[in-house]
């Protein structure tokens, strides 16, 4: 699905809506002055306070989506690798592994946060339920593990899956953070300060819905590589799905990602430094319109910038329960055994979705 950018400014409408609110809302300041003493205190004393949002969890949606994950993770897995219909790549020697149950295998090795030497009891078990037709052994997984051919069919299945939300998720946050190379890794919010310790983790830099906290852009980097010059990356190919807002905190601040969001039909909510004026420096509209709406309207701005806490808890998620390390040793293994996690974690967001929303899962109707 191609969006294309929105002809008018979305910032100047923006702003004129906020206008008004606040001109209803908030009387002038001589309008207060002139009133009677007796009068504003009959206001006080009428005033009802506003009380806080309750954030209540639907825990029978919930109960059924952790009793069932699993079962709709396999079904998600094997209908999104046949629809994508990955073709073998033949050459001279042995015959190659079928690609798809090679795919399949590594989704099911991370699911399971299991390593080589014990997955194939797994893999015996996915085989009786017909999600993989071979089972292949340490060596051949292993082999594949370290492959760029692998790498890129990772990156178009997690996109796949996340492709029926299009129907929930308008807004997106982009954050980065650590998973560690190793066993023993210290965890990276106690060293994300420290850019020494930064050597011996890999970096996650993700795009993640701020309702369902799916993933549909990702990027592995070296754990020293800065936020913000990878942010162009993560911009490409989102054009398939439904983006209107992208927030994120102030690494990510400079004219060019502003461009780029407004490039992709979205409003950037980057948060400006003190110091920033609103010149464009030949950048575009873009910078100009976002600082200008934070020094109008700050509150109005917080509450779309702030949106993107809910990347940290897409962290958490996927952490908790995928591990906060990577048990690979190279570098390319690494970046698809994190590949292959944020896979499992887009098939959990989803089986839960579908249980509270009426998705549309081209995938899974082939």
């Amino acid at each position: 699905m191609n969006i294309k950018p929105s002809p008018y400014d979305l910032y100047e409408d923006l702003s004129k809506d906020a206008e008004k609110i606040y001109k209803h809302a908030i009387p002038p300041f001589k309008s207060i002055i002139s009133k009677k003493k007796e009068y504003i205190q009959e206001e006080l004393n009428s005033f009802v306070p506003v009380e806080p949002k309750k954030y209540t969890q639907d825990w029978k949606t919930y109960y059924q989506a952790c009793r069932t994950e699993k079962l709709m993770f396999f079904r998600i897995i094997k209908d999104a690798v046949d629809y994508l219909v990955i073709e073998n790549k033949y050459g001279f020697g042995r015959p190659s592994a079928f690609f798809s149950d090679i795919i399949k295998s590594l989704c099911i090795k991370s699911y399971h946060n299991l390593s080589t030497w014990r997955l194939e009891s797994e893999l015996r078990l996915a085989r009786s339920m017909g999600i993989i037709n071979h089972v292949y052994k340490k060596s051949c997984i292993s082999k594949y593990m370290n492959s760029k051919d692998v790498t890129e069919v990772l990156h178009e299945l997690y996109k796949t899956i996340a492709e029926p939300i299009i129907t929930i998720e308008t807004q997106y946050a982009a954050d980065a953070t650590g998973i560690g190379n190793a066993y023993k890794a210290k965890k990276w919010i106690d060293v994300r300060l420290d850019k020494q310790e930064h050597k011996q983790y890999n970096k996650l830099h993700i795009l993640s819905g701020t309702i369902t906290n799916i993933i549909i852009s990702a990027r592995v980097t070296e754990g020293t590589r800065h936020e913000s010059p990878i942010f162009k990356d993560l911009m490409i190919g989102i054009n398939r799905f439904r983006v209107k807002e992208i927030s994120a905190d102030a690494g990510y601040l400079s004219r060019k990602n502003c461009e780029l969001i407004q490039d992709a039909g979205a409003m950037p909510y980057i948060l400006p430094k003190k110091n920033v004026t609103s010149y464009s420096k030949g950048s575009g509209t873009a910078w100009q319109n976002m600082i200008r709406l934070w020094k109008k309207h700050q509150m109005l701005f917080a509450s779309h910038y702030h949106r993107r806490s809910n990347v940290e808890s897409t962290f958490g998620m996927l952490k908790r329960k995928w591990g906060d390390f990577c048990r690979c040793k190279l570098p390319i293994t690494q970046e698809n055994e994190i590949l292959a996690r944020i896979i499992c974690h887009n098939a959990a967001v989803l089986s839960e979705a579908m249980l509270s929303n009426d998705l549309e899962l081209k995938f899974m109707d082939s």
